[in-house]
């Protein structure tokens, strides 16, 4: 990043916190000697209700019928709080959570002779999973788990859906590794879950799954990120696919996240929060480095998302979404960043997919 770039950036931001677009809102920070290269992406909308206070992990619902009324879902474990928001970040539903972890999406997930879209997160003071179902008409979510999906010690988590089996999993990540646990209809009209594997690490938090390839990624805070198969048979702890100290990835390594385009192509996303960057690799294969972004006003980065449909006008082209611990009115934000933006930003650009 320039110096006149980076200058422009600040004038920018400081406009737009002058106007009161922004207000609270930080300029982004100098660019320091392991960033020069990285390019600075700014955010379009700020997410960060008056309840909120720490929304350190994020999944984005799309509503297949209208995409401009699809939503972004924060948990913020400091209130206590799970947060929908609409794509203008205005909260439309707040719910409690004695402390909510990471946050996950899947579609239609069968249950009582439906398909529902359920929203899956790890409750840390209950050491438990919790599972939601998002009315489409309203786009709030509805409590629908047994209360009894037991995860000891969880920290973080995500969703994984089997490409051989459909089945549906929720993998717990903990102080000391993860844990498999296979999600299904009680017959009651509630979601159970069950054990089917645990394996050790060291502090583990973000994960993804990678449900066309069939595989799951966790990211382990002082090492870097492990690829495992997603089946309960498979081996553990996997491959180590991207690793500390190499291409700037810092720890502790957060939030991961892929971007799905088609055909086993796309990226993994991967949150290097000790470096306030976001770090890019090829989806499968070799997980060849690409590059790293940054995203203004973002710092200490946590949780991350990505969606490549489009999403109305504002993200039409695709939508990237990340926590900042740098506050807004004294809470850390969730912005939201046109992925167009971040793909043009790259030499050769990334992917986008064609506007519809």
């Amino acid at each position: 990043m320039s110096k006149r770039t980076w200058m422009t950036a600040r004038l920018a931001a400081g406009i737009l916190v002058a106007l009161g677009v922004w207000r609270g809102f930080s300029p982004p920070a100098a660019p320091g000697a392991a960033d020069k290269a990285a390019p600075v992406v700014q955010p379009t909308v700020v997410c960060c209700d008056a309840a909120a206070r720490d929304q350190d992990d994020i999944c984005i619902w799309v509503d297949a019928a209208r995409p401009e009324r699809s939503t972004v879902i924060a948990s913020d474990k400091a209130a206590g709080k799970v947060i929908v928001y609409d794509l203008a970040g205005k909260a439309i539903q707040t719910l409690p959570s004695r402390s909510p972890g990471n946050i996950d999406i899947r579609y239609g997930f069968p249950l009582g002779g439906r398909k529902v879209d359920v929203v899956a997160l790890n409750e840390r003071a209950d050491a438990a999973v919790h599972v939601y179902a998002v009315d489409a008409m309203t786009r709030q979510l509805r409590r629908i788990d047994d209360g009894a999906i037991a995860a000891r010690g969880n920290y973080g988590g995500c969703l994984f859906r089997s490409p051989k089996t459909g089945r549906l999993y929720f993998f717990a990540t903990r102080g000391d590794g993860a844990e498999q646990h296979e999600l299904f209809d009680d017959g009651k009209g509630k979601v159970g879950g069950r054990l089917v594997r645990s394996w050790k690490l060291s502090v583990c938090e973000g994960a993804v799954g990678d449900d066309a390839g069939g595989v799951v990624y966790v990211a382990e805070e002082s090492r870097g990120v492990w690829m495992v198969g997603g089946e309960p048979n498979e081996p553990t702890p996997g491959k180590l696919v991207a690793r500390v100290g190499e291409h700037g990835l810092t720890s502790d390594v957060e939030g991961l996240t892929i971007y799905d385009a088609g055909g086993g192509k796309g990226y993994l996303l991967v949150s290097s929060q000790g470096s306030s960057d976001f770090k890019v690799y090829r989806r499968g294969g070799g997980h060849e480095y690409v590059g790293t972004f940054r995203v203004g006003g973002a710092a200490a980065t946590d949780g991350i998302d990505v969606c490549p449909a489009g999403l109305g006008p504002a993200f039409a082209r695709g939508l990237f979404a990340c926590h900042s611990d740098r506050t807004v009115h004294g809470a850390c934000p969730v912005l939201l960043v046109p992925w167009q933006r971040i793909a043009e930003s790259f030499r050769p650009p990334l992917t986008v997919a064609p506007e519809k």
